[in-house]
C-alpha cells in the first residue's frame, strides 16, 4: 500500500501545477496500476495452479478500474487521507521519482506478460 501512497503524492504535486481539480487524473493512474497488479496476481495463481478458467480479461480490467477508482477516491478524499500524505514531506523522492514510473510501466508489462504465459503455456 506504501507504494500507492508514493504514486498519489508525487502524482498529485504534477497534476496540481496543470488541472483544476488534481485528483482526477492522480485516481485514474492508481486505479489502473491496481488493477493491474490485481490481473497479475490472479494470472499467476492460476498459472501457478494450472487452473484453466477462461475469464475475460477485459471485463475484470474495466470492473477492476471503477471499483479501484471508488475505493480510492473514498480513502484518499473522504476519509482525507491524501490531504495528510501531501502535508507528509517524507514520501517525497526527489530525483528517484521516474522509479515510480518504471513501477506503472512495469505493472502494465506484467499484466501482459502473465496473461501470455497463463494463455499460452
Amino acid at each position: 500500500m506504501k507504494i500507492y501512497k508514493y504514486i498519489y503524492y508525487a502524482t498529485f504535486l504534477q497534476s496540481r501545477k496543470r488541472n483544476t481539480a488534481p485528483e482526477i487524473p492522480v485516481y485514474a493512474l492508481l486505479s489502473l496500476v491496481q488493477t493491474n497488479n490485481l490481473i497479475v496476481i490472479i494470472n499467476l495463481f492460476l498459472f501457478l495452479t494450472k487452473v484453466d478458467i477462461n475469464y475475460d480479461i477485459r471485463k475484470i480490467g474495466i470492473v477492476g478500474s471503477i471499483t479501484f477508482y471508488v475505493i480510492n477516491y473514498y480513502y484518499f478524499s473522504l476519509r482525507g487521507n491524501g490531504s495528510k500524505i501531501i502535508n507528509d514531506k517524507n514520501y517525497s523522492l526527489g530525483q528517484k521519482s521516474f522509479w515510480l514510473d518504471i513501477f506503472s510501466f512495469m505493472s502494465f508489462f506484467l499484466t501482459a506478460l502473465t496473461y501470455y504465459f497463463y494463455k499460452e503455456l
